[in-house]
């Protein structure tokens, strides 16, 4: 199973916002399990322009006098078999790096150290994970250190969140959000891989505004047997893991039959399968080996018609939201109450897409699988908008055929109502407006054909190429990215 999640959040309990109680059920609305890491401590925090240094102290002190109620609110949240949650910290470093502090278990201290070393002896002791985290920022400033760095409790790095990207010094999602500076080439997980360090890929939002699993900040996914905090734990230690963005692409990849983050004896040939299931159009899937991309592979697109007549079931991507434009001065929260009606097909699977803003204590998204399609409670702004974002969507995996029909039936913002054939969507998009220029939309997005959103590679790699690691990439056409745990190579 392929469990999703996010274990690297703040809110209130620190210096973010919101409360605990918002944190936990928005959680368990839209993922699998999630870990909660309050602000704890920051060593070696100068003093700031105008005081602000204060802005954390406080932060730190709120999470100390109501940590009680954090660790009782952990506890109570968790349910095996329908949700995880677990219990963290996070520990800030200048010099160090950043790092997050995640339990195994319920009611369990804050450590406060300025010794890396006495922090991962007292998780070691604790069974819990220290998980480093923006790791691309410059050593100094708060960026990773790879010379301190030791597998035994961090097993996995974070490579991913709303910072930006760490994989290396060039490509999307540049770490321009942060007050640390851009990326340090010496800093990210490519020249860490290199130099011969050991870890398995996570992401996470690192998200303020009490809102984990925010869409397009970062999300986790592990492979585990079920849905336990057991199961999570084991495979991140096993490193069974990888890192997405934020839709929720699906896959599995294995080296001679080993999962992702294995160790796999040297020898003179190799074979790498992987089966991909994407959220949306796959457009490229690339594989990393010792440092290099060595191989591209594209999806096969036959026709259109062709794809629904083999009975396959395709994706369809419905979103709403955006509204006023932000110069023209109307800013609103809008509220949605909205049901998609699937006729003539059968619902699969539905996947949600909650963006992180607008901030609201409380207003919930309601995302609810009924018998004849999806119910949605929501509501949307271009207030707080992450990267301008001011929209959430579902998607859909819809069985059908060209005649299968979606409705969308709406009671706010406005009372509407339309139809779109699945023969329409499969041609271009269905886009309409709640009112007047300015005011809301929605759409249901082109509809994507299994054979533009599965792939399966089955590739003979030669031990000349392959010596020391390899990891696969998978790219979305909406920027959308994966990244498998890397596989490791001990010598023959």
């Amino acid at each position: 199973m392929i469990y999703f999640g996010d274990i690297h959040n703040h809110n209130a309990h620190g210096y973010g916002k919101g409360s605990i109680e918002r944190s936990i059920e928005i959680a368990r609305e839209h993922l699998d399990f999630f870990a909660f890491t309050g602000h704890s401590s920051w060593h070696d925090l100068t003093a700031l322009e105008n005081g602000r240094e204060r802005h954390f102290i406080d932060g730190f002190r709120r999470l100390k006098e109501t940590w009680p109620r954090v660790q009782e609110r952990i506890a109570q949240a968790n349910e095996p078999g329908r949700f995880a949650s677990f219990l963290g910290f996070e520990w800030h470093s200048n010099m160090y790096g950043d790092q997050c502090v995640i339990f195994p278990g319920d009611h369990r201290p804050i450590k406060y150290t300025s010794s890396l070393q006495a922090l991962r002896e007292f998780c070691l002791s604790e069974g819990a994970l220290m998980i480093p985290h923006h790791l691309g920022y410059p050593r100094g400033r708060r960026g990773v250190n790879w010379d301190v760095f030791h597998p035994a409790c961090t097993p996995v790095v974070e490579i991913f969140s709303f910072h930006g990207l760490s994989e290396h010094d060039r490509g999307p999602h540049p770490m321009v959000r942060g007050s640390p500076g851009g990326r340090q080439t010496q800093n990210t997980v490519r020249a860490a891989l290199d130099a011969g360090l050991r870890f398995g890929f996570v992401a996470s939002t690192d998200n303020h505004a009490g809102f984990p699993g925010a869409w397009g900040e970062g999300l986790l996914a592990v492979h585990a047997p079920a849905l336990s905090r057991d199961d999570v734990m084991d495979a991140l230690h096993a490193r069974r893991t990888y890192a997405l963005t934020g839709d929720r692409i699906r896959l599995d990849c294995t080296l001679d039959g080993s999962p992702m983050g294995s160790t796999v004896p040297g020898k003179e040939e190799y074979r790498l399968q992987a089966h991909i299931e994407a959220a949306d159009e796959i457009d490229l899937v690339e594989l990393v080996v010792d440092g290099e991309v060595v191989e591209r592979f594209w999806p096969r697109k036959p026709s259109d018609a062709a794809a629904l007549d083999d009975g396959g079931a395709v994706l369809v991507r419905y979103e709403w939201g955006w509204g006023p434009w932000g110069e023209l001065g109307l800013d609103r929260v809008t509220d949605w109450q909205q049901h998609i009606g699937i006729h003539g097909g059968r619902l699969l699977r539905v996947d949600k897409c909650l963006g992180g803003g607008p901030f609201d204590e409380d207003r919930r998204h309601r995302i609810t699988r009924e018998d004849d399609g999806v119910g949605i409670q929501s509501h949307t702004s271009r207030r707080n908008a992450f990267a301008d974002v001011a929209t959430h969507a579902v998607v859909m995996q819809i069985e059908g055929n060209a005649a299968t029909e979606l409705t969308i039936d709406i009671r706010q913002p406005a009372v509407l109502a339309h139809r779109v054939r699945m023969s329409d969507l499969l041609r271009g998009s269905a886009n309409f407006h709640a009112g007047p220029y300015g005011a809301e939309s929605f759409q249901f997005h082109r509809a994507v054909t299994p054979s533009d959103y599965r792939m399966h590679i089955d590739l003979a790699l030669s031990g000349r190429t392959l010596t020391r690691y390899a990891y696969l990439r998978v790219r979305q056409l909406n920027g959308q990215l994966a990244w498998t745990s890397p596989f490791f190579i001990d010598p023959p």
